[in-house]
């Protein structure tokens, strides 16, 4: 009984080491013969999912999630579906990534979208819940855009499968998101009805461009192509973005009618994460003893402000931080840290050092605690990397919530606009944790309203209390979501 009671605890506990990642996209388009329709795209990382043994002539594994989705209106269901996505056979452990799509018509109105998706295969494992609001609008009269999809992928169809459209086999990119590695975007729109308003097969044009966050057209981006007219005309485009550089963007599709007027515009949000080229090379014949690194005696003194630097460095750099400096003397040390920051501003390095290490000291007075400095606190890590907050939301004596706070920047220092951050803390410590941010490459959290306001569940001290006061409906009024998207 005991060895039996030893495998079911080891059992459990690498079930529960699973923390299903799901990512989730979607669009409005139209069908001439049954009306408009939303697609639903699931993109899931494999290896987040428990996998199951699947037992043919090889073993096998297969990672599936279920997905309940229902749309609403006025609290009433307008739309449901239950179904499952799940992986190719595989005969590793570590699954693969792995996508469904979902289309379901609807007709025009407004209506809430809810999601929620579970292991499978993974009984002890936590839902993932989505909501948010969606519009379908469509002019079935007038000429108009689908929504804009990005792909990661298209091909001639050969065999009909739920990827299939006009004619192409379409792979989404699950993101509005794209990183350095990347240089073009690969684009999928329809243009509706331009037969009704031109005539059958009459040549017109349509417009690629990327403008600003403020529609503003940036020169040297826009594209035009030529087409014929039809009921349903599907686009298929690469849009270049080498020369785009880190910021926040919409890529716009303009019809034209034969005399050069818009008929129709549709937009889509992006965000470019572009560094420029690494030209640097290390200053030669410098001597580091008449620069402001000559300060520093001490070996170990000067390795700890170099790992301060860690929010702001590099991925070479950081390995060269994490792997290689502790090794070595204070001579290499002082030429890392000297060259850190003269990559950054080789006008006046020193001033740059100088100006970061004021942030530092000031992360580490705020947000440092007994057992982690400052700046490897996730608050100090973002205040390093991203600057101060033009708002920053606190709330620590809530009895509803974990002690939470929201921080909003018009501009961060990576140049993104009205980005958010939101940190709590379940551990009533001096530490909070990062929990959901709209940033790329933060972390993201589609239950974060949820896990902030779980506290009332999680904390016996609130449990009496709030029986007693019968409060039916303690989160009537979403106050969450308000100081998130209104933090002022």
């Amino acid at each position: 009984m005991l060895r039996l009671a030893l495998l079911v605890s080891l059992f459990t506990c690498s079930m529960s080491s699973w923390a299903m990642r799901v990512f989730i996209d979607h669009q409005t388009f139209y069908s001439p013969e049954s009306g408009p329709y939303l697609e639903i795209v699931f993109s899931f990382e494999g290896r987040t999912l428990f996998p199951n043994k699947i037992e043919a002539e090889d073993i096998n594994y297969q990672a599936s999630a279920n997905i309940l989705l229902t749309i609403t209106s006025n609290d009433s269901i307008v739309r449901a579906a239950k179904f499952t996505a799940s992986s190719a056979y595989q005969h590793s452990q570590t699954i693969a990534d792995f996508m469904c799509v979902e289309r379901i018509p609807i007709p025009d109105g407004k209506y809430d979208l809810n999601i929620e998706i579970t292991d499978a295969y993974n009984p002890i494992g936590k839902a993932i819940n989505h909501s948010e609001p969606i519009e379908i609008n469509h002019l079935a009269e007038g000429c108009f855009f689908s929504d804009i999809s990005f792909i990661s992928a298209f091909s001639p169809t050969t065999e009909n499968n739920p990827f299939s459209k006009a004619g192409y086999d379409l792979i989404p990119y699950v993101s509005n998101y794209f990183p350095n590695s990347l240089d073009g975007i690969i684009i999928y729109s329809e243009l509706y009805n331009s037969n009704k308003l031109l005539g059958k097969k009459i040549a017109f044009a349509y417009t690629v461009s990327l403008t600003d966050n403020l529609q503003h057209e940036i020169p040297g981006t826009k594209r035009i192509i030529r087409a014929e007219s039809e009921s349903v005309l599907p686009i298929i485009y690469t849009v270049d973005i080498s020369k785009i550089t880190t910021g926040d963007y919409k890529l716009k599709l303009e019809m034209l009618d034969r005399t050069g007027q818009v008929v129709c515009t549709k937009y889509r949000d992006f965000t470019r994460n572009k560094t420029a080229e690494n030209t640097f090379q290390a200053p030669t014949g410098l001597d580091i003893s008449k620069t402001f690194v000559a300060n520093y005696h001490s070996a170990d003194s000067i390795l700890a402000h170099i790992q301060s630097c860690l929010p702001i460095a590099e991925s070479v750099e950081r390995n060269t931080i994490d792997n290689i400096l502790p090794t070595v003397d204070l001579a290499t040390r002082q030429s890392f840290l000297y060259t850190f920051w003269y990559r950054r501003n080789p006008e006046n390095p020193q001033a740059a050092w100088e100006n970061y290490y004021k942030d530092v000291l000031a992360v580490q007075k705020e947000f440092g605690t007994r057992i982690k400095k400052g700046w490897q606190t996730d608050r100090g890590r973002v205040y390093l990397q991203y600057g101060k907050p033009n708002t920053r939301v606190v709330r620590n004596n809530s009895p509803d919530y974990w002690p939470f706070e929201i921080w909003h920047y018009y501009t961060t220092n990576t140049g993104l606009k009205d980005r958010r951050f939101l940190f709590y803390n379940t551990s009533l410590s001096s530490d909070f944790e990062l929990l959901h941010s709209d940033v790329p490459n933060e972390i993201q959290n589609f239950d974060w309203k949820n896990m902030v306001r779980s506290r009332q569940m999680n904390d016996p001290s609130t449990v009496g209390r709030l029986k007693n006061n019968q409060r039916v409906n303690p989160f009537s009024g979403d106050e969450l979501e308000d100081l998130w998207y209104n933090p002022n």
